[in-house]
């Protein structure tokens, strides 16, 4: 699989390889945060749609129908609204059109004296069924408003660099088939100027991991997210806020999914003992796990016998739980990829090290990961246990670097070349290391 990204935001020129393990590196303000975020939002809008079948589209325009039926109170003179099902797929099989619907509600609505407000809902009501037809016979229009929609929840504000007008973005995915699959945006003006896609990408979700001190209010954010998630769709939008970005939702949903019926699944061959394993692993260098609360949809630490709150947990203890939970979950697998940002942060230099075991052990059974880190420590754990589990031709390391008189990153693989980002993200302690020196010079 391969990401190209030309002039989105502060990334002027990326071109990364991506299905094993690929490692971003560079300073802070270097964009490695816009590729992960990026990748996010495009493989989540195209599978968004794809799980918005015909049926589901049905069930939609239903409850659309159901409730201009209560407007009218009764169905005299508008025999179309007697059976809402039938009526429904015949809106689907375009048996009927919304705008011939739409002729006749609007002259019921005049001689029934609707007042402009209730006018106004109907007409809303019938402009939403026209939208989710246009989109099932239209997946690039469906794909468009979703990535719009992802992205202005991601970065607030338009992804075109600087006002540059010539910015692109293209997801391939060559594992799909012989002709693999495309995802190519152009945006202009912060819009989606044009869209093409072709085929269907082998990734049927991905998951954005930004931070574990989340998971005190996850349900918080669970109900917080301005698009509605897969569990959350339908749910009224005054329960709603446009104040966070879909990726912290769509990680609580996750976080919060009922892992009993997964959990005896565990011993089974579709799973392998090796996901079992690293359960247990996280375990024992917890000291405990995280437990779901299904019915107040809350997480909880369970150690010793005790159980507390998250937010009593230590920050690297939540790190390895939201990767407990996401194993529990089946949220990643070889078809569910995870981007997490900057996972070193919170962990002392030893679960640093168990941390990139874990990770390199998933990349080994076939899941794809993409991290990002400004940590030379880090990036070495990950290469030793790449090489221990004989994956290495299975990881690409990219640095991303800012230019002087743009101020634009372009991100370039260094994988032949690590000394690079050794060289650049060690620099700072090289130039504290001579203690003495700093003493002399104070004499």
């Amino acid at each position: 699989m391969n990401l190209k990204l030309h002039n989105i935001l502060k990334i002027k020129d990326a071109d990364i390889e991506i299905g094993g393990l690929t490692v971003l590196t560079g300073e802070n303000n270097s964009g490695k945060s816009t590729v992960g975020k990026i990748l996010f939002s495009i493989l989540k809008a195209t599978n968004n749609v794809r799980q918005l079948d015909k049926m589901k589209t049905v069930s939609i325009i239903r409850r659309e129908l159901l409730s201009l039926k209560k407007m009218f109170h009764s169905s005299e003179n508008i025999s179309f609204l007697e059976d809402i099902q039938i009526l429904s797929l015949n809106l689907i099989d375009r048996g009927i059109s919304v705008d011939e619907m739409r002729q006749i509600l609007e002259i019921e609505a005049e001689k029934r004296d609707f007042s402009s407000r209730s006018v106004a809902i109907m007409q809303n009501r019938l402009t939403r069924i026209d939208k989710l037809i246009i989109k099932l016979d239209n997946p690039e229009i469906a794909v468009k408003d979703e990535f719009e929609a992802i992205a202005k929840s991601e970065f607030m504000e338009p992804l075109n660099s600087f006002g540059s007008k010539d910015s692109y973005i293209l997801f391939h995915d060559e594992t799909t088939d012989a002709d693999g699959s495309d995802i190519e945006l152009v945006i202009n003006d912060g819009k989606v100027d044009k869209i093409r896609l072709w085929g269907n990408s082998s990734v049927e979700d991905i998951t954005y991991i930004e931070s574990p001190i989340y998971l005190h209010i996850l349900n918080t954010l669970r109900l917080s997210s301005p698009i509605p998630t897969t569990s959350l769709r339908g749910i009224p939008s005054s329960l709603r806020r446009d104040n966070i970005p879909y990726h912290l939702a769509d990680m609580a949903e996750k976080m919060l999914s009922s892992a009993e019926d997964l959990t005896g699944l565990f011993s089974q061959e579709i799973y392998g003992e090796d996901y079992r394993n690293q359960l247990d692993e996280i375990s024992s260098v917890t000291g405990g796990e995280f437990v779901l609360n299904d019915k107040a949809k809350q997480l909880a630490f369970k150690q010793n016998g005790n159980v507390v709150p998250p937010i009593s947990v230590a920050s690297g203890i939540k790190s390895f739980g939201v990767l407990q939970r996401l194993l529990q979950t089946d949220s990643i697998s070889t078809f569910k990829m995870l981007i997490w940002d900057e996972p070193e942060i919170h962990l002392h230099p030893e679960w640093q090290v168990i941390f990139c075991r874990l990770i390199v052990q998933l990349v080994a059974k076939g899941t794809p990961i993409v991290v990002s880190s400004h940590s030379p420590y880090f990036v070495q754990a990950l290469r030793y246990f790449a090489s221990a589990y004989g994956i290495e031709k299975d990881v690409k390391y990219y640095m991303a670097e800012e230019s002087n008189e743009t101020t634009l990153s372009t991100v370039k693989e260094v994988t032949n070349d690590l000394n690079r980002i050794f060289t650049r993200l060690a620099a700072p302690l090289r130039d504290i290391m001579n203690v003495d020196a700093v003493r002399n010079s104070m004499k």
